[in-house]
């Protein structure tokens, strides 16, 4: 009897489709959803509860595959810890712990434990904006980094290089800290290049290249960078990704990691539990999708 497989998404189910011919092609039983698909109806009396997900219990799968949260934490609260009183098993490992707030969706939390493991870093100040302002300039000197720790795909980040920059930025960012969203610091890594490296079931299927977003500020080459497939992918950078990942508790991940121009050292800028793979796929060649499905096919 094949394994049953469901895959959930926090937005739209139709950005799962480029999962349907793979999982027909394999002959795999995949159910494809949203967080919103989730509904439970409690019996007056009866201290039992049901949660259905296109009208099918979730005790009735054998694995639940969380592509991505977005800002659907509530149901994955829910869904994640109804998988585990019934055995289920959870892909990625971290929503397999207790926690409030997963790493993948807490930044803070996060970098926390990648520096907790050993994994390098440009060095981070985490605080609230004030502090930031009073006390980056003088742990990292100008020009340096802010991000938020909810930003996705290099938005909310910002080259800071002077302290009037700082100063209108601080003012500007004020009214979304009073909302809750908070802010580090982090010293910038004059790298030409940012690498992305997909992990898959612990072990990395491709890595591609890409211009910096900050280069020009550094160097004095005009090109416009390199973006390519790093074919085969060097060992420097799989071992670090695979520490990074292992670090987080993620199966599936999308590692960025600079290398420093001038002293070659690196530094993981992120750990992303819902990666963008598609110029992997483009650039290496890699079925990323019919990779995840064989990971979880094997558990």
């Amino acid at each position: 009897m094949s394994t049953k497989i469901l895959i959930l998404i926090g937005g739209p189910v139709r950005k799962l489709d480029t999962f349907i011919e793979p999982s027909r092609q394999m002959g795999l039983d995949v159910t494809l959803a949203s967080f919103s698909d989730t509904e439970y109806i409690s019996t007056e009396g009866s201290g039992k509860l049901q949660i259905t997900i296109k009208d099918k219990d979730l005790a009735e799968f054998d694995l639940i595959y969380i592509r991505m949260v977005g800002i659907r934490m509530e149901d994955a609260s829910l869904v994640t810890n109804y998988a585990r009183e019934k055995g289920i098993k959870i892909v990625d490992r971290v929503y397999r712990q207790a926690l409030f707030i997963p790493s993948t969706i807490s930044k803070a939390m996060e970098m926390k434990k990648l520096i907790n493991a050993g994994i390098p870093l440009p060095q981070t100040y985490f605080a609230s904006l004030s502090l930031i302002r009073e006390r980056a300039p003088k742990l990292f000197s100008f020009p340096f980094v802010i991000k938020s720790t909810s930003g996705k795909k290099a938005r909310d980040s910002w080259l800071v290089e002077s302290k009037e920059v700082l100063e209108s930025l601080v003012t500007e960012l004020r009214e979304r800290e009073k909302q809750g969203i908070r802010f580090f610091a982090q010293k910038l890594i004059k790298a030409s290049q940012r690498i992305r490296v997909l992990v898959v079931g612990g072990k990395v299927i491709g890595a591609i290249s890409r211009p910096t977003k900050w280069r020009k500020h550094f160097t004095s080459n005009n090109k416009e960078g390199k973006k390519e497939a790093l074919i085969p992918v060097p060992e420097k950078y799989s071992e670090l990704a695979l520490n990074c990942a292992n670090a987080v508790n993620l199966d599936i991940a999308g590692v960025d990691i600079l290398e420093e121009n001038d002293s070659g050292k690196l530094f993981v800028i992120e750990a992303n539990a819902a990666p963008s793979w598609n110029l992997i796929k483009k650039d290496c060649g890699v079925e990323v999708e019919k990779e995840i499905l064989n990971f979880l096919a094997s558990l």
